[in-house]
């Protein structure tokens, strides 16, 4: 028995007929990249505000249990300065990100390379995430330290940052495979 490869039988199917031997349900693959985008949409803005919030709250706190006196901590003060800064960073990648949303159309193509955009953005931001434990980590270990807590501050915060690891990984994976799945799809629609 004679096998022939698929392009082999797609050229005899067109010159056959003159048509292509399969189509493209293009509202279906429309919903599907809109459906995606969504969700990855979804995911951003609860990760972009959860983190300006936690951010935002946490360095509030860390200004209401240090005492402005002479004997305050030091690092528990640049700790909160860093959480600010951390916040408006947030803040401004938050506008770019929607004012960048405004140069994709809604064609499949825009809103393939929106979703792919966003997937991007939401690794980037996990890695963000991630290697700003490391300054918040040395920072705090610091200041307990320098309050005589040290062992119980350094258990408190591996913990806390193991926790938030694990979370930044998996969804750092998830997009990662997300992105991965959209650009094979684009690369399929270009071919």
């Amino acid at each position: 028995m004679i096998t022939m490869e698929f392009d082999e039988m797609k050229k005899i199917w067109d010159e056959q007929n003159n048509r292509p031997l399969y189509a493209i349900d293009e509202k279906a693959l429309h919903n599907h990249i809109h459906s995606k985008m969504n969700v990855i949409l979804r995911f951003t803005n609860i990760s972009e505000w959860g983190l300006i919030i936690i951010y935002l709250g946490t360095g509030i706190a860390l200004l209401r249990l240090n005492p402005v006196n002479a004997g305050a901590n030091v690092f528990l003060w640049l700790e909160a300065v860093w959480m600010f800064i951390t916040v408006v960073y947030l803040v401004v990648g938050h506008i770019r990100r929607i004012k960048a949303n405004r140069r994709f159309d809604r064609s499949i193509h825009g809103d393939l390379n929106h979703a792919i955009f966003l997937a991007g953005y939401q690794m980037r931001l996990s890695q963000f995430v991630g290697w700003n434990l490391l300054p918040m980590g040395a920072i705090m270990i610091s200041g307990g330290w320098e309050s005589g807590k040290f062992l119980k501050v350094s258990a408190v915060i591996l913990v806390s940052y193991a926790l938030a690891v694990y979370v930044i990984s998996k969804g750092y994976n998830a997009n990662k495979r997300r992105k991965r799945e959209l650009q094979s799809l684009k690369e399929k629609l270009e071919a």
